[in-house]
């Protein structure tokens, strides 16, 4: 072969094969979608009760100590009912929250303490307010629910490259928040590229470094359902960090709709 004939032959295979991979690499919102399938079909549940335990540590290394349990309800239009009731320690023990999780707008939440034996709505203004001392806030409670559905409307997707987390390999997808309700500027997720599972979310502000990190860990599957039975969430600037330990799950126990009422808040735990 010549010189000249294999330039050509050269030059021939980058016009025909390079652009065809282009075409069919896979965007963000593929991979996205492809999760969001997954959890409609093979990984759906209808309802999930959860044991967990919640240890925060502040920014001198002491730690508290927080045991609930975390029932959840799947509604049609990607709409979810939440209940937590904490069982101990005593200081918490009796204190429940209630969240009615909406599709593209802030949830409706509900919290009720013990000691003034009284429901309050957990309004706008408190919504950024720490979820019982720990990491996250009612906010974030809502946002992790919600984003499995968005769309992007909701929030613009970009593929970021691969990298990663815990040994496992991830896409790294970045949102761009098109909704003033979701409060971040940025969202970076690193999402598992073998089972579709998020193993690192990133929150961030206008900052250097994210305002929150959470991390999912130790994911074994229950059925056809991967569940992390670990996950953290660091706030950076604060230098604190909550893990939350999954001790038992189960899925699709009939839950009632009245267990996700406001009135049962007050009854305590199921």
């Amino acid at each position: 072969m010549t010189r000249g004939l294999a330039a050509l032959l050269e030059s021939l295979w980058l016009v025909t094969v390079l652009p065809a991979v282009g075409v069919g690499a896979e965007t963000a919102r593929q991979i996205l979608d492809r999760a969001k399938q997954l959890d409609d079909t093979t990984r759906h549940w209808d309802d999930r009760h959860q044991r967990m335990k919640l240890t925060i540590t502040d920014r001198r290394g002491a730690q508290r100590v927080r045991e609930f349990e975390l029932y959840d309800r799947k509604y049609p239009g990607d709409e979810q009912k939440s209940i937590v009731f904490f069982t101990g320690p005593a200081e918490v023990k009796g204190t429940a929250f209630l969240a009615f999780t909406h599709r593209s707008k802030p949830a409706e939440q509900w919290l009720y303490a013990p000691q003034i034996q009284r429901v309050r709505p957990i309004t706008a203004n408190i919504r950024n307010e720490s979820f019982v001392g720990s990491d996250l806030s009612y906010h974030d409670f809502d946002l992790v629910t919600e984003m499995p559905g968005w769309k992007e409307t909701d929030a613009r997707t970009a593929l970021r490259g691969e990298e990663a987390i815990d040994g496992a390999s991830c896409d790294v997808i970045e949102l761009a928040p098109q909704r003033d309700d979701i409060g971040y500027k940025k969202i970076v997720t690193w999402m598992g590229r073998e089972d579709l599972v998020a193993r690192q979310i990133e929150l961030w502000d206008d900052g250097a470094a994210p305002s929150k990190r959470i991390r999912q860990r130790d994911i074994r599957p229950e059925g056809a359902i991967p569940v992390a039975h670990e996950v953290s969430v660091e706030t950076p600037a604060a230098n604190t960090k909550t893990v939350i330990d999954v001790s038992e799950v189960v899925f699709n126990q009939g839950l009632e709709d009245e267990l996700f009422a406001q009135r049962a808040l007050e009854r305590g735990e199921r």
